[in-house]
């Protein structure tokens, strides 16, 4: 009798053996090299100065988040209504499609210090660039998607009647899911570094503002526990996306162990 269909469920126990091996061994380099703090913190020291100031670094890592999720949630809105009408208008194809991969083209660290110009040291202009460079991915899954998946369906609904706008929504959209959420990770994993950086040009709070601060003063172990605090929400909001879209469409997983 045949098995049923297993999940390929990612194991993290490998990853997680290697990255504490790496970081004994950091641990024991520093200490038998007697490496100067200031040059290379011990991992057991990151650890203890982030705890003492965590207050400020879990401020920082709730502000940036905001941004963050405010941004990807823009890109996801605009991404996914840009993609399908790309995928759907030949016009909007070519006019628009050329001139949004020209916009992702802009290091980022030339348009900032121009959006905070623009938007101030708040919120909002971080938030705008986040929205930005978190687009284009999105934009690529969802025309690809709609161009590519669900063709069968589209063709029977269109013999039935059915308008375009009607088969886009219903029929070619929940196709191209799996595409457009992968399209979405995409965008995750650099999300959090395009807002820290925004900070990191101009900003009055955030993780980019604390790594500022924190190579100002020489203190490079609060440098290391910001990078680190940034890996790790990257890694959260990868985490919480693979989540949704395992509830979202159950049927994307089919292969057997």
């Amino acid at each position: 009798m045949d098995k049923a269909p297993a999940r390929n469920t990612p194991n993290p126990l490998p990853a997680l053996g290697v990255f504490a091996l790496m970081l004994l061994l950091w641990q024991l380099v520093v200490k038998y090299w007697e490496i100067n703090p200031q040059t290379l913190p011990a991992p057991t020291q990151i650890i203890s100065s982030a705890l003492a100031d965590m207050s400020a670094l879990g401020w920082a890592s709730l502000y940036t988040s905001v941004e963050v999720l405010s941004g990807l949630a823009i890109a996801c809105l605009g991404g996914i209504s840009l993609g399908a009408l790309i995928a759907s208008r030949r016009w909007a194809n070519r006019v628009g499609m050329p001139l949004i991969v020209a916009s992702q083209t802009i290091p980022i660290i030339a348009i900032a210090p121009l959006i905070i110009r623009w938007a101030g040291f708040g919120i909002q202009g971080k938030i705008a660039l986040v929205a930005i460079y978190a687009s284009l991915p999105i934009i690529i899954a969802t025309t690809h998607g709609v161009r590519t998946l669900g063709q069968s369906g589209a063709q029977v609904a269109f013999s039935l009647g059915a308008k375009p706008s009607w088969v886009l929504l219903h029929v070619k959209l929940p196709a191209a899911l799996p595409s457009i959420i992968a399209g979405i990770k995409i965008s995750a994993t650099y999300a959090f570094g395009t807002a820290a950086t925004a900070e990191y040009v101009g900003a009055q709070y955030g993780l980019g503002t604390y790594l500022n601060v924190a190579k100002n003063s020489f203190r490079t172990d609060l440098v290391f526990a910001a990078t680190f605090t940034l890996a790790g929400l990257t890694l959260i909001l990868f985490s919480f996306i693979w989540l949704l879209e395992r509830i979202l469409i159950p049927w994307n997983e089919e292969d057997r162990t």
